[in-house]
């Protein structure tokens, strides 16, 4: 047996209009999305081979083959200290290998890349996967490193 339900509904008072009911979807006329091509590189942009090299001397930098001051142009002042920071905590005898890079352009003026790196410690350690982040960002005609993460 079926009952009816109760009125749910707070009923009006004098002189007041019964509210809009909401009225169902009408189908959109037209075209609703609009087709957007690939991002443009940015006129100045870092080439993949540029990247690729910056990320060698980091890492060459991680293994103690070069001097740490040789980046100090390439990087900011927080990058810098961060892998000033990471150069005193590390194990020695690490080797760092890149593996992959892919970059992307966010604007004209910034640079994220992702990076894939190998990383061997001792003859008793294994050897691991790392991925590494990066962000690069133009000041004028120059290139500097804004952030460099090996997680």
């Amino acid at each position: 047996m079926l009952y009816a339900l109760p009125e749910y509904e707070p009923s009006h008072g004098p002189g007041e209009e019964e509210p809009r009911r909401w009225s169902s979807l009408r189908p959109a006329a037209g075209p609703q999305l609009t087709l957007v091509g690939p991002p443009r590189l940015p006129e100045a942009a870092v080439t993949p081979e540029s990247l690729w090299r910056l990320l060698v001397r980091v890492l060459e930098v991680l293994e103690g083959r070069r001097a740490v001051g040789q980046l100090r142009a390439l990087l900011s002042d927080a990058a810098y200290e961060a892998l000033l920071t990471r150069l005193r905590t590390a194990p020695p005898g690490r080797t760092h290998r890149l593996r992959r890079l892919r970059a992307c352009y966010p604007s004209a003026t910034a640079v994220e890349i992702a990076a894939v790196i190998d990383v061997a410690g001792g003859p008793t350690e294994p050897r691991r996967v790392c991925a590494s982040a990066a962000r690069l960002e133009r000041e004028g005609e120059t290139w500097h490193c804004a952030v460099f993460r090996l997680l």
